[in-house]
């Protein structure tokens, strides 16, 4: 049975989880199997995401599920809420509760893709409006159903334990209240936007910690093996990539070999000084390169 993540954490000093994206519709499965398969033993847990915005990726259900059940891993499985009502919310929910999904990654979602941000088609415009629901029906309370002169109806509780995103490079004092929002909504454990520096999350973390905020903050970590790799990340993400590992892989630009090394050995020292820090865990962003967690536990130990 998969493992609650804020358990795990306190069971384990220091954890590395992968995150899976989710084929595109009309793709065959066994590829990515076979790189779930690759993790065994390995990764900790793995979180598999959710399409958004018409990006036309369903699969995100039968994945979690098959992850932990085939494969014997722990998985988080994102939630989107900006295209759902709560009646739908609810019905999804209850789908992750009946494959015995522990862990939800509670998201607002990003907008459609050549959509403005204001395009919106659900109930919540806030992430911490999905994680009060959830939290709502982990204490067995739910909807009432349309002929009910009630606002609520009691049932059996959910068990989820409620993960969320952190953003390091949002403006902190924004960020510090929209955490606190979420956590008193009710979130468990932060994971982080990718960040590309030990500085970055050192920073960020030394600022919850000041605003009193004590969940533990898992470091999204996403090991960049090229210049162009880097390039995508900025001008896709909108977040800067750490000078010194885009002067690197810059430098390496014309040696394939030479620059997947550097962005290897970057990213391992890295984690050793997250790990050293005191950093709970490292999530990795590997767009299923799953031979990467291979690479980077061989270099770790």
């Amino acid at each position: 049975m998969t493992k609650k993540i804020i358990d795990l954490l306190k069971e384990k000093k220091f954890t590395l989880s992968a995150e899976l994206v989710t084929p595109r519709n009309g793709t065959g499965i066994d590829k990515l199997y076979a790189q779930i398969e690759n993790l065994k033993g390995k990764a900790d847990f793995v979180s598999v995401t959710k399409g958004a915005g018409g990006s036309l990726r369903g699969g995100t259900l039968p994945i979690t599920f098959f992850s932990q059940d085939k494969f014997g891993l722990n998985t988080i499985s994102h939630f989107v809420c900006r295209e759902r009502t709560k009646q739908q919310i609810e019905n999804e929910l209850m789908d992750l509760h009946y494959f015995g999904v522990k862990n939800i990654l509670a998201l607002r979602g990003d907008a459609p893709v050549g959509a403005k941000d204001e395009v919106w088609s659900g109930d919540y415009r806030y992430a911490y409006k999905l994680i009060e629901q959830i939290n709502q029906m982990n204490k067995g309370i739910y909807l009432p159903t349309p002929t009910m002169k009630t606002e609520t109806r009691e049932g059996h509780p959910t068990d989820f334990c409620i993960v969320v995103a952190g953003h390091p490079e949002d403006d902190i004092t924004e960020e510090i209240e929209h955490l606190k929002c979420k956590i008193n909504a009710g979130a468990e454990v932060i994971i982080t936007q990718m960040i590309f520096s030990f500085e970055e999350y050192k920073d960020y973390v030394n600022h919850l910690r000041t605003a009193g905020i004590k969940l533990p903050v898992l470091a999204g970590v996403r090991p960049l093996m090229s210049f162009s790799q880097a390039e995508s990340i900025e001008r896709f993400f909108g977040i800067k990539v750490n000078a010194g590992l885009l002067e690197g892989l810059k430098e390496r630009e014309d040696d394939e070999i030479k620059a997947r090394e550097f962005g290897l050995n970057y990213t391992t020292e890295m984690i050793k000084k997250l790990k050293d820090f005191g950093c709970p865990g490292v999530h990795l962003f590997i767009l299923n390169d799953t031979d990467v967690v291979n690479e980077l536990l061989e270099k770790i130990e």
